[in-house]
C-alpha cells in the first residue's frame, strides 16, 4: 500500500509538472496579450466594452459544458478508460452522444445571443447605467463585440468533450497546449491587425483560439481511433450518469451568473478604468491559479476518481492530502511575493502605452485585493474536484449559493460606497468563505483525523513565505531608489525587469533554502517531479 500510494503521489505530481509547463507557456502569453491590451487599448471604454462581451462569452460557456469537465464528464468517461476497464468503443458511443447533444444547444444558443445581443448588453449594464454612465458609441461598440465572440463558445465545447476524452486517458499534453495555442493565436491576431480592427481584433483572435483548441485536442483522439462517435443513443447509462450529476452544477452557475451580472453591472458605473483595471489584475491572480490549482487539480482528478471508483478511501483520502499539500508548498509563496512585488510587476506589465501611472496604481490596488481570494481558490479548486470525483456535484453547488450570498452581502454595499476596490473585497471574500466551508465538508466526509501533516506543512509555508515576502520588499525598495528613473523606454523596461525580476529570484532562492530548513520533504518530492522531466537522471 505504501508503494502505490508513492506511485499515485508521483504520478500526480509528474501529471501536474506537464498540466503546469503547459498553463505556464499559456499564462505567459496570456500575460502577453494583456500587456498588448493595455498598451493598445489602457483601461478605458474600449476595454471596458471587451470586458462586457468577453464575460458574455465565458458566461454563456460556463452554463452549457466547462463545468461539466471536472464534474461530470471526467469521472464518468473514467469507468471506461481506465486500464482496467478500457472500452474504446463504448467511450466513443458516450462521447459521441454527448457531443451531439451539446453542440445542439450550444449552437441554438449561440444564435440567440447573436440576434439578441443588445438585450444581453442591457442585461450587463442596465443596473451600472447604461449609456448613462457611458456613451452610446461605447455600448454600441459592446454590441458588436458580443456578436463576434459568440462563435468561440460553439468551439470551446467542441474542444472541451475533447479534453474531456483525454484527461479520461490519463493523457495531458493535448490539453495543456492548446490553452497556450489559444492565447498565441489571439497575441498574432492583435499584433496584426489592432491597428485596422482596433479592440475588435482581441475578440477575432478568441474565436480563432477556441478553434484552435478543437482541432489540437481532435488530433490525438483521431489518431488513437478513440474521436466521438456522433449518434443520438440519449438514453445511454452514461448520458443520463453526465446529466445527473452536472444538474445541480447548472443551477449553481445559474446563481454564479447573476453574481457576475451584478458585479459587472457595478464595476460598469464604478470608476471609468475600474473594469480594465480589474480585468489586469485578474489576469495576474488567474496565472498564479492556472499554474497552481487547476494543474494540480486536473492532474489528481482521474486518480482520485479512480480511488472512489474501487472504493478505497484511504488511498483516496492520501491522495487529496498530497494534492492540498503540493498547492500549498506553490501558492503559498507565490501570493505573498506577488502581493511584495505588486507594484514593479504591474509596472513591468501594464504601465505602458495607453496605460499610464494612475491606472496602473488602480490595478495594483485590484490586485492587492483580489490576492487573499486567490490564495483560498487555489484550496477550494482541488477539494471542489475531490467531491466531483466522488460524483457528489450537490454539495459544491449549495456551497457555492452560500459564498454567492456573501457576495451580494458585501458587494451591494461596498460597491455602491466605494466603488471598483468594494467589489474587488466583495470577491475574496466569496472565496474565502466557499474554501472554508469546502474544507469543513471534506474533513467531516473523509473524517477530521490525520489532516495534521497538512497543517504543518501550511504553517510551515506560511512562515518561509512571509520572511521570503519580507525580504523581496526590502530589495525592491533598495532598488527603487538606485535605479534611474529616466531614459529612454528600452532603458525604463530594463530598469522595470530588474526592479521586479531580480527581488523574485532571490526570494525563490530564499524560499527553497526556508524549505530545506523547515525540513517540508514534499517540496523535494515537487523538485524531483520537474528535473525528471527535464531529465531521469537528475531526480534522485
Amino acid at each position: 500500500m505504501g508503494q502505490s500510494r508513492s506511485a499515485a503521489g508521483s504520478g500526480i505530481a509528474g501529471a501536474a509538472i506537464l498540466i503546469m509547463a503547459g498553463n505556464l507557456l499559456s499564462r505567459i502569453l496570456g500575460l502577453v496579450r494583456e500587456q498588448l491590451a493595455s498598451g493598445l487599448f489602457g483601461t478605458g471604454d474600449k476595454i471596458a466594452a471587451f470586458q462586457i462581451a468577453d464575460n458574455v462569452h465565458t458566461l454563456l460557456f460556463d452554463l452549457i459544458i466547462s463545468g461539466m469537465l471536472q464534474a461530470a464528464l471526467v469521472p464518468v468517461l473514467i469507468q471506461w478508460a481506465a486500464p482496467d476497464a478500457f472500452n474504446l468503443g463504448e467511450l466513443r458511443r458516450v462521447s459521441g452522444a454527448l457531443m451531439t447533444m451539446v453542440l445542439t444547444f450550444v449552437g441554438g444558443a449561440v444564435a440567440l445571443g447573436i440576434i439578441f445581443a443588445p438585450s444581453v448588453v442591457r442585461v450587463m449594464t442596465s443596473l451600472g447605467g447604461g449609456d448613462k454612465e457611458r456613451s452610446p458609441e461605447t455600448t454600441a461598440l459592446t454590441i458588436e463585440l458580443v456578436r463576434i465572440i459568440l462563435p468561440a463558445v460553439f468551439f470551446l465545447a467542441i474542444g472541451t468533450l475533447l479534453m474531456s476524452q483525454l484527461y479520461a486517458l490519463n493523457q495531458v499534453t493535448a490539453p495543456a497546449l492548446s490553452l497556450a495555442a489559444r492565447n498565441l493565436i489571439v497575441v498574432i491576431v492583435m499584433v496584426l491587425f489592432s491597428g485596422t480592427w482596433g479592440v475588435k481584433s482581441m475578440a477575432i483572435g478568441v474565436v480563432a483560439g477556441a478553434a484552435a483548441i478543437a482541432v489540437m485536442n481532435a488530433v490525438p483522439l483521431y489518431r488513437q481511433g478513440a474521436l466521438p462517435k456522433p449518434n443520438i443513443g440519449f438514453n445511454h447509462p452514461g448520458v443520463h450518469q453526465v446529466l445527473k450529476l452536472y444538474f445541480p452544477i447548472f443551477l449553481g452557475l445559474i446563481v454564479s451568473t447573476l453574481a457576475v451580472i451584478v458585479d459587472r453591472n457595478l464595476a460598469w458605473r464604478a470608476e471609468e478604468d475600474a473594469l480594465g483595471a480589474m480585468r489586469y489584475a485578474t489576469t495576474l491572480g488567474q496565472f498564479l491559479l492556472g499554474m497552481v490549482a487547476a494543474a494540480i487539480s486536473l492532474a489528481a482528478l482521474p486518480t482520485l476518481s479512480a480511488h472512489f471508483t474501487r472504493g478505497d478511501e484511504s488511498a483516496f483520502r492520501h491522495t487529496l492530502e498530497r494534492a492540498l499539500i503540493m498547492a500549498t508548498i506553490l501558492i503559498v509563496p507565490a501570493v505573498l511575493g506577488l502581493a511584495a512585488l505588486s507594484r514593479p510587476i504591474v509596472d513591468l506589465l501594464f504601465r505602458h502605452g495607453e496605460t499610464n501611472s494612475d491606472d496602473a496604481h488602480l490595478i495594483v490596488i485590484a490586485l492587492l485585493g483580489y490576492l487573499p481570494g486567490t490564495l483560498f481558490a487555489a484550496y477550494d479548486q482541488i477539494l471542489i474536484y475531490s467531491f466531483y470525483a466522488r460524483k457528489n456535484t450537490w454539495w459544491p453547488v449549495l456551497v457555492g449559493l452560500a459564498a454567492t450570498l456573501v457576495y451580494f452581502a458585501v458587494a451591494i454595499p461596498m460597491g455602491r460606497n466605494y466603488g471598483m476596490i468594494g467589489l474587488v473585497i466583495a470577491n475574496s471574500a466569496q472565496f474565502v468563505a466557499h474554501a472554508l466551508i469546502m474544507f469543513v465538508l471534506a474533513r467531516k466526509t473523509l473524517g477530521g483525523d490525520g489532516w495534521r501533516p497538512l497543517g504543518m506543512v501550511i504553517a510551515r509555508c506560511t512562515a518561509a513565505s512571509l520572511l521570503m515576502a519580507g525580504a523581496v520588499f526590502g530589495i525592491w525598495l533598495t532598488l527603487e531608489r538606485a535605479l534611474p528613473s529616466g531614459g529612454s523606454t528600452l532603458l525604463r523596461t530594463g530598469y522595470e525587469l530588474i526592479a521586479a525580476g531580480l527581488p523574485a529570484l532571490i526570494g525563490a532562492i530564499i524560499y527553497a533554502l526556508l524549505l530545506h530548513r523547515f525540513r517540508v520533504g514534499e517540496a523535494t518530492e515537487l523538485r524531483n517531479a520537474v528535473l525528471g522531466k527535464i531529465s531521469p537522471r537528475l531526480a534522485r
